[in-house]
């Protein structure tokens, strides 16, 4: 709030005053010196009217979006009413504040408004998001005048609104094309919608995890081997998958190009759905490089997919940076090494900030690794498939892990990496260094690569041109 301030026309009112006082000093002529003293009789008594005015004021303001789902790059309309709940008349110019990141639309967000006593005005306007992510619809801005109009007064009325903007539109229209035209098989595991009711059915033995129910252990075998092991039992027909994505900062940074972080988002969105079409209980979690921020459970529900839909709208959103120092991160060893990201500052001490806040986990842990023994657990020994949406530059070692840890328990992991060189534009020209710095990058790729596969796990690396469709191909004829 700010304080009753002399609008441009009590300023004139002053200046005229004072020539009058002047000149009935100058002219020894009582007429001058009484008009004055009547226009300070009335600029005093606008005054203390409009003071008294404010110390009521009982101005309510809401928001209301005309438009259930916003989109990145789509206008999203508001109406906004302002009831005027104090005893006189409000004369007021009424602004909207626009979220951060986002340009006007259609109409206008900066109304003039005089609104009569315990009565209501509104009026519309839409506002176009840049972008993805969490937007706050911010409060009103009054800037109210007296009657005369010799005093302003600024407020901040209403809270702000937080508003979720989704992807674009056309991700949405591809999840459903493509959970239409494409089914999710893996390893024969069949979309048949009446295999799902199936009951489950005794597989075999694993070895046990923490969280396991007592009940599943097999004791027979505890005798006999002094290890406890699990029965695991089989729901045929489906293939309860669990899609982990990265948001961390290096999935975040778009270094002139596509985001990362964005791009899958929408392979998420059109996975999940397909995997939801072929009758496979879908679930995401989204980590970043400390922990696991948010977590749906694989499930089949008819509101399974607005629920993931909910959490990837709090993916946080992507960082577009011409800074070289602030990109050079995204070259940068995995944290289990000492990060020398091409001598750059910024992106060491990034590093060893995150490195610094999480002492007390083992080296690679970044909590999706119990997020995997957590879902296994809970799983009732049915199989499980583990899908990873990741750069691999911060959580290659936690995926090395989870890919053991799926091995181990005989569940299932498919790592897609979104490959930071394919979504950089380019920098520099391309010649023998350009060339060799790009060679050794892709050799260390394929290192990673390797230690997956000799884990278990399946590997597909991709680009931003590559489509669910590519991968769910990929995935059903076995090249993954």
């Amino acid at each position: 709030m700010s304080a009753v301030e002399t609008s441009p026309v009590g300023t004139g009112v002053l200046i005229v005053c004072v020539a009058f006082a002047l000149a009935g000093f100058l002219t020894m002529d009582l007429t001058w010196v009484v008009l004055c003293a009547a226009m300070v009789t009335v600029f005093v008594y606008a005054r203390s009217r409009f003071v008294w005015e404010l110390s009521r004021s009982n101005l309510k303001v809401s928001h209301r979006l005309l438009d259930e789902m916003a989109f990145a790059g789509e206008p999203e309309s508001v109406a906004i009413e302002v009831v005027n709940g104090d005893p006189a008349t409000v004369h007021a110019t009424l602004e909207a504040v626009l979220p951060e990141g986002s340009t006007l639309g259609s109409g206008r967000n900066r109304v003039v408004a005089t609104i009569p006593p315990k009565s209501m005005t509104s009026f519309t306007f839409s506002f176009i998001p840049e972008k993805r992510g969490v937007h706050m619809l911010g409060a009103v801005k009054v800037e109210r005048t007296d009657p005369f109009g010799l005093f302003t007064y600024t407020e901040t009325v209403g809270d702000s609104r937080p508003l979720s903007v989704h992807t674009r539109r056309d991700a949405f229209d591809a999840a459903r094309k493509t959970a239409g035209r494409e089914h999710f098989e893996y390893a024969g595991m069949s979309r048949t919608p009446a295999v799902v009711l199936r009951e489950f059915e005794f597989d075999g033995l694993r070895e046990h995890v923490p969280g396991d129910r007592s009940r599943d252990v097999h004791w027979k075998s505890f005798a006999k081997t002094g290890r406890l092991m699990t029965k695991t039992y089989k729901k045929e027909g489906t293939l309860k998958t669990m899609i982990m994505v990265d948001c961390s900062r290096s999935m975040r940074l778009a270094d002139g190009g596509m985001a990362k972080v964005d791009h899958a988002v929408d392979l998420t969105l059109q996975l999940s759905n397909v995997l939801l079409s072929s009758y496979h209980p879908a679930g995401v979690a989204l980590y970043d490089e400390l922990t696991v921020s948010n977590e749906i459970e694989p499930a089949l529900g008819r509101h399974q997919f607005e629920r993931i839909i909910r959490s990837l709208r709090n993916m946080p959103d992507a960082v577009r940076t011409e800074d070289k120092a602030a990109a050079d991160i995204s070259v940068a060893k995995p944290a289990t090494a000492t990060p020398k990201a091409n001598g750059s500052e910024a992106a060491d001490a990034f590093l060893q900030a995150v490195k610094a806040m999480k002492p007390a986990r083992k080296k690679g842990s970044m909590g999706i690794e119990e997020t995997v023994q957590h879902t296994i657990a809970h799983s009732r020994g049915q199989e499980l498939l583990f899908i990873v949406v990741s750069d691999l530059l911060s959580s290659r070692d936690a995926v090395i892990t989870c890919a053991k840890i799926c091995r181990r328990t005989g569940n299932r992991l498919l790592v897609i990496q979104t490959y930071t060189d394919w979504y950089a534009a380019p920098r520099n020209p391309l010649d023998s260094a350009e060339g060799e710095r790009l060679y050794g990058r892709i050799g260390e790729g394929v290192k990673d690569e390797a230690m997956l596969r000799s884990a278990g796990a399946s590997f597909l690396r991709i680009g931003p041109a590559d489509t669910t469709a590519r991968i769910v191909r990929a995935v059903r004829r076995g090249v993954a």
